[in-house]
């Protein structure tokens, strides 16, 4: 490294470059050592074996609701539970699912597999030729990294096929062209990545030709993020490509590639749009700027027709952002657009139809006699079956169905069990204002005692964060964390600070690049109204968060240690001044700006970097970091090197590193159950 705290100005930090090296020896020494002295700390306590059995009864129950998805009018899922602890991919049939008692039958079994083939797999999706065939492309990775292989998979005969489709380990993108041909997204020499790690070319794969040697329909400059490439079949027999060149986090270049003229078309939507897809002739986006009289954050449509020849065209409306709702998610049926808002970070649901003269009109539909909290949990743009789900923080999902064609509002199929004793417990929206005078809305799940005008006796209180790349934190059922938490006396806080996408693209600019700050004082904003409305105190509150959130956790703790007693950072961003040379961390440049751009963008990424904002003169809480060996999105040396660092100043510090997992940091059950315990034990150690 050539950087320098900014506390001992003298003092470099080179000495430890050394935890760069993912598996060099002295780094994983390091990751070995440290792992013993929290195990020792924290797998000795008489409460971690309990909550670790009573979270891995939870994540493996065999009476959870299932995570799926329609594929060739069938349901899938792919399941985990103390016997399938890698996994297994199943499907059912839609009426025997609507049963509420699917007869599941497995297509792949991950477990089999890694011990047939020696391979420690972890399974990563199935891409399939659509709406109906057999020829798919299994994902799979060795111990979770984003990196994976993509084997040829016959759904009929349930096998891999000899001698079919396959790219080796790498960040490759792949997608159905026809059955004898795919577009490859291609990572697999070094050479063509962009500064990313992500491929630079989209290539035309033949059926028994060289991935090498395969003709490039489109390239980028190493420079952008990444180039992208789907497929669309807008009638039963066309199929049209879509590609694109990610030129930074949040601007795209748009095309239609034409393979019979080998041409590409340029689609008339701004750079900084989010193309959702492509719906009965029609290009769906999202704009993330102004464009005409639309607002940021504005749901719109053009004609593909338009789009193909590149030439102006006439914008409509679907949805546009009041005050207070904001769009979240978009999905596409056979029929209709399922548009899921934020009002004031509470779900909404719209279906939108399009009319004669192209117009477009929506409806909010009452889902079983619910109108808020209510998504989409599956739907396909080749079927009729829609299957929603309803939760929130107290509340276990529930998923209910409808046939478009047939009609009905919502048939309930399947009601997940409570895993905790939700009833002594509320959830209130409460607001924090922030410094410059910004309400931050935050949720909070308490007891029926607690009182959040006139608290008397405060409690151990949990806080968790993101804020970044416009994702924002909604209710789901919280389960594990009701039981070992909720449960044992503890009060759960997620905190809605711009940076996110809860209130659109102008919530999460406000946080972008200089204005990083911004973030950071919403999390103290409402960390201080907890305090202040005495639901908790400095030495009963605890943060957690995860990689941006990580960042967060590690920033807050380095700048305002005296608000908090418990800091677990999982998987963190930590060294800003080097993190954009680190695996995928160029692409995040747009998010927190390059510190190689200027001396003042230089000067500001160090003034909140958490590992050159460490000093041995102040007094810090004990941290928790956790991080994984397989982590290839975020670097894991930003947690070893905070750990090393803090260790340096004489300053007491945990840290986990899971060997497996990937950035998800765990890859199956067990650890997660594992990592899970290891927090929450640590949590009460420190709060109760």
């Amino acid at each position: 490294m050539k950087t320098q705290s900014t506390e001992t100005p003298s003092t470099t930090l080179n000495h430890l470059d050394y935890l760069e090296q993912v598996e060099g020896e002295n780094a994983l020494t390091f990751a070995k050592k440290n792992n013993a002295i929290s195990d020792a700390r924290l797998k000795t306590d008489g409460r971690y074996k309990k909550t670790y059995n009573e979270i891995l009864k939870i994540v493996s129950a065999k009476d959870k609701l299932p995570l799926f998805y329609i594929l060739n009018d069938e349901i899938f899922n792919f399941w985990q539970d103390a016997i399938h602890v890698k996994g297994i991919l199943r499907k059912t049939s839609a009426a025997s699912f609507n049963t509420g008692k699917p007869n599941w039958k497995t297509v792949l079994d991950i477990d089999a597999l890694s011990k047939n083939e020696k391979e420690n797999w972890v399974y990563k999706g199935i891409t399939c030729l659509e709406p109906s065939s057999n020829y798919c492309m299994v994902r799979l990775s060795r111990g979770g990294k984003d990196a994976s292989v993509f084997r040829e998979f016959d759904l009929q005969s349930q096998q891999f096929v000899k001698n079919g489709f396959y790219i080796p380990e790498s960040k490759s993108r792949v997608e159905w062209f026809s059955k004898d041909i795919l577009l490859v997204g291609d990572a697999t020499d070094p050479s063509t990545l962009t500064s990313s790690g992500y491929p630079s070319q989209i290539k035309f794969l033949n059926r028994g030709s060289s991935l090498a040697n395969s003709e490039i329909i489109f390239k980028c400059n190493s420079d952008c993020v990444s180039a992208w490439v789907t497929t669309h079949l807008i009638d039963s027999n066309r199929r049209v490509i879509l590609v694109g060149a990610s030129i930074t986090f949040y601007q795209t270049s748009y095309f239609v590639y034409d393979p019979k003229a080998d041409t590409l078309s340029q689609i008339p939507i701004p750079y900084t749009a989010d193309l959702k897809g492509l719906f009965r002739g029609r290009i769906i986006f999202v704009t993330r700027d102004p464009l005409s009289d639309l607002p940021p954050g504005t749901l719109a449509s053009i004609p593909f027709s338009d789009a193909k020849k590149g030439v102006n065209t006439i914008i409509r409306t679907l949805f546009k952002p009041s005050a207070n709702e904001f769009l979240e998610d978009v999905s596409f049926s056979k029929d209709s657009v399922w548009v899921t808002t934020l009002r004031d970070v509470k779900k909404q649901l719209y279906e939108f139809y399009v009319n004669p003269n192209n117009s477009w009109t929506s409806e909010r539909p009452s889902i079983a006699g619910k109108d808020e909290n209510i998504t989409i949990a599956a739907t396909n743009q080749y079927s009729d079956h829609i299957y929603f789900n309803y939760t929130d923080y107290l509340t276990p999902s529930s998923i209910l169905y409808a046939n478009h064609t047939k009609g009905g509002n919502g048939v309930k199929v399947l009601q997940a069990p409570s895993r905790f004793n939700s009833k002594g417990f509320k959830i209130a929206q409460l607001k924090a204002r922030s410094k410059g005078g910004t309400l931050i809305p935050y949720f909070i799940v308490y007891p029926n005692k607690l009182s959040l005008e006139n608290n008397k006796k405060p409690f151990p209180t949990l806080l968790y964060a993101y804020g970044g790349f416009e994702i924002s934190m909604t209710q789901n059922y919280l389960g594990a964390t009701g039981k070992v938490w909720l449960e044992k006396g503890g009060i759960y806080v997620v905190a809605n600070i711009r940076g996110g996408g809860e209130y659109g693209p102008g919530w999460h600019k406000a946080a972008l690049k200089k204005n990083r700050h911004k973030a950071y004082e919403d999390f103290y904003a409402v960390a201080e109204d907890l305090i202040a409305r005495n639901i908790t105190t400095p030495r009963q509150l605890g943060i957690k968060g995860g990689s941006n959130g990580g960042l967060l956790t590690s920033v807050a703790f380095t700048q305002r240690p005296e608000l908090f007693n418990a800091v677990i950072s999982e998987v963190p961003l930590a060294n800003m001044l080097e993190y954009h040379k680190w695996l995928a961390g160029a692409s995040w440049t747009a998010e927190y700006g390059n510190p190689d751009e200027n001396s003042d963008m230089k000067q500001y990424l160090n003034s909140y970097s958490p590992l050159h904002n460490l000093s041995k003169d102040k007094k810090y809480p004990e941290v928790f970091f956790l991080t994984s060996t397989k982590d290839d999105r975020v670097h894991p040396a930003h947690a070893r090197q905070m750990v090393a660092r803090m260790q340096e100043l004489g300053h007491p510090v945990l840290y986990n590193e899971n060997t497996d997992g990937g950035h998800g940091r765990a890859s199956n059950m067990k650890d997660l159950a594992e990592f899970l315990a290891l927090e929450y034990t640590y949590l009460y150690q420190k709060l109760f």
